[in-house]
């Protein structure tokens, strides 16, 4: 049984917010990938856990034909409009959908990493991709280097006790970690790139809504409740408040460049 079920409901459950308030500003992570990958015209590209298709709307402006796989049913549903023919389904990133060898590129991030199993669905992303394809797999970076550490850190208290051994958000930063792990499931890894991307909101309120839309806060949600989850994120936050009253985040990720 894979991770469909449970994953698309945290995630659509504040769909909107997600798309609007923090996928954005996740546009040059995905246009350092793509342009990495050399998605183009005449590319298929395939992204696992793709939101609510920004970097599938950024991969069709570069020409490419775009497919498009997420848990969550009102993500895929935002994916559709902005994605005019696109295909774009509803589904499990350990079960895809598509045909062996169907795509020149294949993108994916914590859909894949947040899979029961993820080295099998590194695998699937492998068996949909072209011989020599690209497979692009991205992570949050070193943690003194993302400014929503403590935010992850905050949240991280009031999820359900995670089992013994399990990593922690920055445990695929570590040198080589990435690598060995995109390795076991028989892709060749690549180069390894950086990017810093910056979230921005105008207000205490903005941010706390944004912070709140994605899946992991909406498990803390579930389990500690939305009052304690809301007065965890705002103080930890609260030391990135600017004199105006706006918040900023810049935080690296890394995306490691695969050969299937």
């Amino acid at each position: 049984m894979g991770s469909a079920q449970t994953q698309g409901e945290l995630w659509g459950a504040r769909a909107r917010e997600w798309a609007d308030l923090q996928e954005v500003s996740f546009g040059p992570l995905y246009d350092a990938a793509l342009k990495a990958a050399k998605a183009a015209t005449g590319s298929a590209v395939l992204d696992v856990g793709c939101g609510a298709g920004l970097a599938l709307k950024m991969a069709q402006a570069r020409g490419a034909k775009v497919s498009g796989l997420d848990a969550a049913a009102g993500l895929v549903e935002i994916a559709r409009s902005r994605c005019p023919g696109g295909d774009i389904r509803v589904g499990e990133c350990e079960e895809l959908p598509f045909a062996d060898n169907s795509f020149d590129v294949t993108t994916g991030g914590n859909s894949v990493l947040d899979a029961t199993d993820t080295v099998h669905a590194l695998s699937e992303a492998k068996r949909v991709t072209k011989p020599n394809g690209y497979v692009v797999v991205a992570v949050w970076g070193a943690a003194d280097q993302c400014e929503l550490a403590p935010y992850l850190a905050a949240v991280g208290k009031l999820l359900p006790p995670p089992p013994p051994g399990a990593p922690g958000p920055f445990a695929l930063s570590a040198p080589g970690a990435l690598e060995a792990l995109v390795g076991k499931a028989g892709l060749t890894p690549g180069d390894i790139a950086s990017v810093i991307t910056t979230m921005r909101f105008p207000d205490e309120a903005t941010t706390v809504r944004g912070l709140l839309a994605s899946g992991v806060a909406e498990r803390a949600i579930r389990n500690s409740g939305e009052d304690a989850v809301r007065k965890g994120v705002s103080d930890a936050v609260r030391p990135s408040r600017k004199g105006d009253g706006s918040y900023e985040f810049k935080n690296e990720w890394r995306f490691l460049l695969s050969r299937a």
